[in-house]
């Protein structure tokens, strides 16, 4: 389940990193400006992304608990949310894109560049809407290997249009336009290729003959669990943003070495983050016919490899962060600022991979809530407030940040483990079971017979 969620995640992450990549030939104002206005196509692209892994903790428990008719009414139900989700946003991205990029601080050259990739890519999200609810029915069905050769289809259009359109002496050179062009396209095509996975090849059928109360009645069952696990995500994408504001006001080279570096640690969270969303799925099955040991194990065995995997990685980036750092940039202010940000991976990234494991498992058995919960009231009482105070007030710069980060990270994940074993540990050891996502009282009867037993 989990190797072709990272490497899809890894292959949409290359698009944005393959734009400031090449934008970073032309100058670094431009890498910069786009790697900026980013943060806010990464806060949509993971709401929409959490959207569809929230449908998808719908449709493992309708699955796991043989209720494929369900399964059906809920990817119809999903569809429905998702293009109009996507229609607005694309609307309001594209209409307010210059307004966005002031927020962020830019202004200048630094503003026409981010306000034109924005309104572009943002304008062109609700592709990335739709694909996002294709990928979570497909996982939910075990099919992950498919989603990962539709993130590969994306790159080598995204990877052929930036050379031709950006790159190549013999084109237009249209820069961040080309750029923008190119990301749009490509998501065009992955949608495509998507509809003809799931309807064609794949054979997965949705309920066509719903009702307008039904899809209602439907509609609030996906919304009780997919705001809860958008939400958290939305508002630790808002937190980075604010943090991007902040180091904004650092001056330009603790902007430039914190997009860099920010590549960087993103594709390190990613081997965590699949290993959620594969341990979410499955856990999500499990629960759905009855298995609470399985659960239990399941858990216990994804958070060590996960937290092993951070530690490795993390000090592989520490290791040889000089020569990750004159990939992106010759200027030795950057690399030495970037440098120091590698460093503090260290600090935050092994917390970071307990929060995303311990979070997929309570979301699989049903506890969407308290995982929100812990992220938004963490990161807006204690790590902004933190960050802000260290790097301004106290002078600390981007390292303030980064302390703040690794209190943030490393508190939220004592928080959910603690929560973790509070439930796998409680009488009878039924309590991960008590918080079925769909109709508990449809759940099979060998879930009332473990639980008497127990």
């Amino acid at each position: 389940m989990t190797w072709p969620l990272f490497l899809q995640m890894l292959l949409m992450h290359l698009i944005g990193l393959v734009d400031i990549f090449v934008l970073s030939r032309i100058s670094d104002e431009a890498s910069a400006a786009v790697g900026a206005v980013n943060t806010i196509m990464t806060f949509v692209i993971m709401m929409f992304s959490f959207m569809g892994q929230g449908g998808s903790l719908v449709y493992a428990q309708c699955l796991g608990a043989g209720r494929r008719a369900d399964a059906r009414r809920y990817y119809s139900a999903s569809l429905v949310l998702h293009v109009a989700a996507g229609v607005t946003v694309s609307l309001l991205l594209f209409a307010f894109a210059p307004d966005i990029a002031r927020l962020l601080g830019l202004d200048g050259v630094h503003l026409e560049y981010g306000a034109t990739y924005l309104r572009v890519v943002g304008g062109g999200i609700v592709l990335y809407a739709v694909v996002s609810m294709f990928a979570g029915i497909m996982s939910a069905n075990g099919h992950t290997r498919q989603t990962m050769t539709v993130s590969v289809l994306t790159n080598v259009v995204n990877t052929g249009l930036l050379y031709v359109l950006v790159l190549s002496p013999s084109g237009p050179q249209w820069g961040v336009a080309g750029a923008a062009w190119s990301t749009v396209t490509a998501s065009f095509v992955g949608l495509a290729y998507n509809v003809w996975l799931v309807a064609f090849r794949l054979r997965v059928r949705f309920a066509v003959a719903l009702s307008l109360r039904d899809l209602v009645q439907d509609g609030r069952v996906l919304l009780r669990y997919t705001v809860p696990t958008t939400l958290e995500p939305m508002l630790w994408q808002a937190a980075q943003i604010v943090t991007t504001a902040i180091i904004t006001a650092l001056g330009p080279v603790a902007l430039a070495a914190r997009i860099y570096t920010l590549t960087i640690t993103n594709l390190i969270g990613m081997v965590s983050s699949a290993l959620s969303q594969g341990l979410q799925i499955i856990v999500g099955h499990l629960t759905g016919a009855g298995d609470a040991a399985a659960v239990r194990r399941t858990y216990r065995s994804v958070v060590w490899i996960g937290l092993g995997a951070a530690v490795l990685l993390a000090a592989a980036a520490a290791l040889f962060s000089g020569p990750i750092m004159r990939i992106f940039t010759d200027d030795l202010e950057v690399v030495r600022v970037g440098q120091l940000l590698l460093l503090m991976g260290l600090v935050y990234l092994p917390g970071s991979a307990v929060i995303m494991n311990t979070a997929g498992a309570l979301r699989g058995v049903g506890q969407v809530r308290y995982p929100a919960l812990v992220g938004i009231l963490v990161l807006w009482a204690v790590f902004l407030p933190l960050a802000y105070t260290l790097s301004l007030p106290l002078g600390l710069g981007v390292l303030g940040v980064m302390i703040a980060m690794g209190v943030d990270e490393n508190l939220r994940a004592v928080l959910l483990v603690f929560r973790w074993c509070r439930l796998a540990s409680s009488p009878g050891g039924t309590a991960l079971l008590d918080r079925a996502l769909v109709h508990p009282s449809t759940r099979p009867p060998t879930v009332q017979s473990e639980v008497a037993s127990q």
